[in-house]
């Protein structure tokens, strides 16, 4: 067997690729293949892998007949590897010297299911260098020890570390990867390189301070450019991933606490990125093939009303329009109806009940007031958020007030059955 298979992907990378494949080729002191996938380049970088895989049998090349993406790619590289251990690299990325005996003489003699390591940056021109620092990819603290996986990942998160780098500084055992399912999710655009489920699952794990790897910053690489709707589909599943993996495991409370801590910046991070794109305008259809992740997505994202349907575009632009509106109740259903109106924007809303006498004096902050008190106000829009039961009730109460522009708000059946209950 092998010591390591190094995977290297590769998408238009022509102006790197000798260099990366002639670090790691380089190489000494150890076994390895190069498994390199071209993810259907349109430049010349495939003649360029098929020139080092006629004259160096250790290299071996996957092409992909269509654009799969990084993660598809590097699954591809998985599948087809026969190491002791599993290395990725990027392709316009470069290996110190004496990298891979490192890794491997390390994670060997440990025992190793993880090893991790730090990076050094350089720039591809002066410009670059607004893109990062050179020692972005260098851990703050030491960790001189094995560690259970899970352990390890906690001791980075409270010291601030990093926890979840790169797929490209980690080194890890293929039985272990292979008996954890640990390929990534397939379909996803972007790979968001999460090491959560390596961490967890590690029985024996190590980060050393050496800095085995080179990261390239340049203009055009999936770390410098502009973020893309993509990338928040990649989180929103990756983070459903990792939930249901930690759902299945069981650890210390100290450990979870500093779970919770990265979950916490993760759903941050979703926000954040949800909140750059939210005006845009285009419609969000990237999820449709994980309705699971679609919901937590829109739900926990988004913050989307469970009733988010419940207004026709008509009726919304005729709410937006209303010179004054009035919502009519203060119930579970003027409650659905009002998060709907806010999550389209709408805050100018008055709320008024029948009597106010047998219920709270405050709605959602807003002050509640008798139908009548608004009596005068020819020009008001009412939007009446109750069981259809009220309306022959209703209806000649708003009629006596004068109220004639009326928009009955029906929620779903389950709805109408829970508020009746």
């Amino acid at each position: 067997m092998l010591n390591i298979s190094v995977i290297v992907t590769v998408y238009n990378l022509e102006k790197y690729i000798r260099n990366c494949l002639d670090s790691i080729l380089n190489q000494k002191g150890t076994e390895y293949e190069v498994i390199c996938v071209d993810d259907a380049s349109t430049d010349g970088s495939g003649a360029i892998l098929e020139e080092y895989e006629k004259k160096d049998c250790r290299v071996k090349v996957i092409r992909l007949l269509e654009n799969r993406g990084l993660a598809s790619a590097r699954n591809e590289g998985y599948r087809h590897a026969v190491g002791e251990y599993l290395y990725n690299i990027d392709g316009d990325d470069l290996l110190v010297e004496n990298a891979l005996s490192r890794m491997y003489g390390c994670a060997k003699e440990n025992d190793l299911d993880l090893l991790g390591f730090s990076a050094r940056a350089f720039f591809d021109n002066e410009d670059a260098h607004r893109f990062g620092n050179e020692n972005d990819y260098v851990r703050k603290h030491d960790y001189p020890r094995v560690y259970q996986g899970p352990e390890l990942f906690a001791e980075l998160i409270s010291n601030g570390d990093r926890a979840n780098a790169n797929r490209v500084l980690y080194c890890y055992k293929r039985s272990f990867f292979i008996e954890n399912g640990l390929y990534d999710e397939e379909g996803l655009r972007y790979a968001d390189d999460s090491m959560f489920s390596y961490y967890v699952t590690a029985r024996r794990a190590m980060c050393i301070p050496d800095q085995l790897y080179l990261r390239r910053y340049r203009e055009g690489s999936i770390v410098t450019s502009p973020l893309k709707k993509r990338y928040l589909e990649s989180m929103a599943v990756l983070f459903c991933v990792e939930m249901e993996r930690w759902r299945k495991m069981k650890f210390s409370p100290e450990v979870n606490w500093q779970i919770e801590k990265y979950f916490d910046r993760r759903l941050k991070e979703i926000g954040n990125l949800q909140e750059m794109f939210q005006e845009d305008g285009t419609e969000e259809t990237y999820l449709e093939s994980h309705p699971a992740d679609s919901y937590f997505y829109k739900r926990f994202i988004k913050q989307e009303p469970r009733y988010i349907d419940c207004l026709s575009q008509m009726q919304l632009n005729r709410i937006r329009q209303a010179k004054a509106l009035i919502l009519y109740g203060a119930g579970y259903m003027a409650r659905e109806v009002s998060k709907v109106l806010e999550y389209n924007s709408v805050f100018n809303y008055e709320v008024a009940v029948t009597k106010t006498a047998d219920i709270e004096k405050t709605f959602r902050g807003r002050q509640i007031k008798s139908i009548h008190e608004y009596m005068g106000i020819s020009q008001a829009l009412i939007v009446v958020a109750m069981a259809e039961k009220h309306k022959k009730d209703v209806m000649p109460v708003l009629e006596k007030y004068g109220f004639y522009d009326v928009i009955w708000i029906v929620l779903e059946e389950r709805s109408r059955k829970l508020n009746s209950e």
